[in-house]
């Protein structure tokens, strides 16, 4: 009884970590919004910012979907809030427990020290929450594959069709939501794999093709080739390097960088990690194929190993019990080490900067939502397109945009087409006459005027249509 205290404990902290972060308004990467929210929204409403992803058919439409249901109810609830996110984030961060309840188990066989150790970890270390409530492939991947592997040590020691059917179900669906992660999934699926093979194969493989129909659907029911886009995303970023436009980084720089990001924190988490890779060899493979794969790959980012970095995280409180074992007060002295390491990475100087992280440009667009009386909403002289996004603005108004060297002229020309306009505190000047400026968003950028950016409002209402310099329109003849 006392076990399952403690358990549930850590799972409460889990929760209240991932709904306090839920709460924030920060981004990490571009992708959350325009690649997930915004066709979840548009889902809803009809109305979204298309991504030139959309156009070229290289995204899929599950999660999208899977998104669109909170969306929905936070629309039928509060259309006028931002409920609708909170929402979207409040169910990342349930799915999210989903992470320190697996560590548990994954641990467990070494004993009830290792386990709570491995699930505190998991609840505290700031990659994990900080990602986990977050609409993306790679915070989403964490939810469904870190279950996945839990299972798949479950059947290799009793092999079941049910549970077999489900870790199917999560391998391919994670597949769908990261397929870059396939060796790392083909991996856990071997790992499953026992004396009773036949019988965890009986339902893994339907389990896997479940999975495949419902990514497919997500696609069909969107009105697009089932699955299609993952095959268009491998040529164009792979076969025909369009990734390399997003930059290019040698081999070894994600562990180079990984590294950079834990600071002196690294020289306790590669030693403890290769110390519990002695007892969880398989957890190792699965990372080092996670760096393996995308270090062949051009173009890199951070998040793109996420998977594979949170499991030496995994391996390192594992070997940490190891290390400290049967020691008085072993338990809550290893917890409080935990936390305190994740409390140095997360105030580290790369990790810092991320939690307030896209606050700026999406806090914009909510404050000009909200304005009262809005029925047009201009963007004027934005430094990079797309800079609209429909689900934080969430206003069923025209939306138009003004750029380059006529941009004050259509301004002028246009004025009774918008009554709100994002522009930044530089460029408030040229606006037409009447407006005043209400808000700024980036304080912090006080000494780059062009970066703060600001709400101009004028009374009165709107009249006419927009015409050409309707927001898509503008951005898709910009090539956008």
């Amino acid at each position: 009884m006392a076990k399952n205290r403690s358990l549930w404990a850590v799972i409460g902290l889990a929760l209240a970590l991932r709904l306090v972060l839920a709460s924030r308004m920060s981004v990490f990467h571009a992708d959350e919004v325009w690649q997930y929210l915004e066709p979840a929204y548009g889902l809803v409403t009809g109305s979204w910012v298309r991504a030139w992803e959309f156009h070229a058919g290289i995204r899929g439409w599950f999660v999208p979907l899977v998104l669109s249901a909170p969306i929905a109810l936070g629309h039928a609830i509060a259309p006028h809030s931002q409920l609708h996110l909170w929402l979207v984030r409040g169910m990342l961060a349930v799915l999210s427990l989903g992470v320190p309840i697996a560590w548990y188990d994954l641990a467990r066989r070494f004993g009830r020290d290792h386990a709570l150790v491995a699930a505190f970890a998991g609840a505290v270390w700031c990659e994990v929450f900080y990602f986990g409530v977050r609409p993306s492939a790679e915070g989403i991947g964490l939810s469904l594959l870190f279950p996945a592997m839990a299972l798949a040590q479950r059947l290799r020691r009793d092999p079941r069709w049910r549970p077999a059917f489900a870790l199917g179900l999560l391998l391919a669906t994670g597949f769908v939501v990261r397929f870059h992660y396939l060796p790392a999934i083909g991996l856990i699926g071997l790992w499953s794999l026992g004396a009773g093979w036949r019988r965890t194969l009986s339902g893994l493989v339907p389990g896997f093709f479940a999975g495949l129909a419902l990514g497919a659907l997500g696609d069909v029911i969107t009105g697009h080739p089932p699955l299609m886009w993952i095959w268009r995303s491998i040529a164009f970023n792979v076969v025909q390097g369009g990734s390399d436009l997003f930059g290019t980084q040698p081999p070894w720089w994600f562990v180079t960088y990984q590294l950079r990001t834990w600071g002196w924190a690294s020289l306790a988490i590669v030693p403890l990690a290769l110390i519990g890779a002695r007892r969880q060899p398989m957890l190792l493979a699965i990372a080092v194929s996670i760096y393996a794969t995308h270090s062949v790959i051009a173009h890199k980012e951070y998040r793109f190993v996420l998977l594979g970095t949170t499991t030496l995280v995994l391996l390192a409180a594992i070997g940490s019990v190891d290390l400290w074992a049967k020691r008085r007060f072993a338990v809550p002295g290893l917890c409080a080490a935990w936390a305190l390491l994740s409390l140095a990475v997360g105030m580290a100087p790369i990790f810092r900067d991320y939690w307030n992280q896209g606050d700026v440009p999406f806090m914009s667009l909510v404050i000009a939502g909200e304005q009262p009386g809005v029925c047009g909403f201009a963007l004027y002289e934005q430094p990079a397109h797309p800079a609209l996004a429909m689900s934080m603005f969430n206003r069923d108004v025209p939306v138009l945009l003004f750029d380059g060297p006529e941009a004050a002229a259509e301004a002028r020309a246009m004025v009774a087409r918008y009554n709100v306009v994002e522009a930044s505190q530089l460029n408030g000047p040229a606006l037409p006459s009447g407006f005043h400026r209400v808000a700024c968003r980036g304080e912090e950028y006080l000494n780059v005027e062009d970066r703060l950016q600001c709400i101009y409002v004028r009374p009165g209402a709107c009249a006419g249509g927009v015409g050409d310099f309707a927001y898509q329109a503008a951005i898709e003849r910009r090539g956008k």
